[in-house]
Formats: C-alpha cells, sequence, structure tokens
C-alpha cells in the first residue's frame, strides 16, 4: 500500500477514464453515508459500512494506486465504517490529494 514519492504528481488516466472513475466515486458517495475530512497529509474519507461497499473502496483504491501513484491509498475497517486514507509527504501532492476528493465526492445521501 506504498507509494512511491518519486512518481509525478499527476493521473495517468485519459478524459474519458478519469470521467468514468469520477462516476464509480460518485456513485458509491450516493449510495452510502460518507464523511471527507481533510487532513494535514492528505485525506479520509469514511463510509458507512454496506453490503459491497468495502469490496467497492479496494477496488477503487487499487485503480487508483495504478493511475496515482504519488499518493498511499490504505483501506482499514473500524465498526461499522469503512475507511480509506489517501496520504502523501509532498506539499505538492498533498494538495493534489485535496483537490481529487473535493472534486469527485460532492454529495452525501
Amino acid at each position: 500500500m506504498s507509494n512511491d514519492p518519486q512518481a509525478p504528481v499527476a493521473c495517468s488516466l485519459n478524459q474519458q477514464d478519469l470521467k468514468q472513475r469520477g462516476e464509480r466515486w460518485q456513485a458509491l458517495a450516493n449510495r452510502v453515508p460518507h464523511q471527507v475530512i481533510r487532513t494535514d497529509t492528505g485525506t479520509r474519507l469514511t463510509f458507512s459500512a454496506g453490503p459491497g461497499v468495502a469490496a467497492e473502496l479496494d477496488e477503487l483504491a487499487e485503480l487508483e494506486r495504478d493511475c496515482c501513484a504519488f499518493a498511499r491509498w490504505t483501506l482499514t475497517s473500524e465498526g461499522d465504517q469503512v475507511i480509506l486514507d489517501v496520504t502523501a509527504s509532498d506539499a505538492v501532492a498533498i494538495a493534489a490529494i485535496h483537490d481529487m476528493s473535493s472534486q469527485e465526492l460532492t454529495s452525501t445521501p
């Protein structure tokens, strides 16, 4: 689950793939209650655990590790919540993480 600090702070997806990925994140956000919290090192996404939520987050995190290798994507469960911490150590990468999470997860049921 480690990142590549030498990777460029950029997404490697083309526009169509980026749109589809964003739609997938948004569909999850629309389906279950969630919270997005900015941290000093990135973003913490907390979702209510429900049918398929952990599996979808795990798959999305794996996909993001491929296209956004500059960030660390760590999935954990705590009680009835599934938590995805997206972190980095570089200020530019942290800012990119903040921007990604604010664009992809715009609504809460």
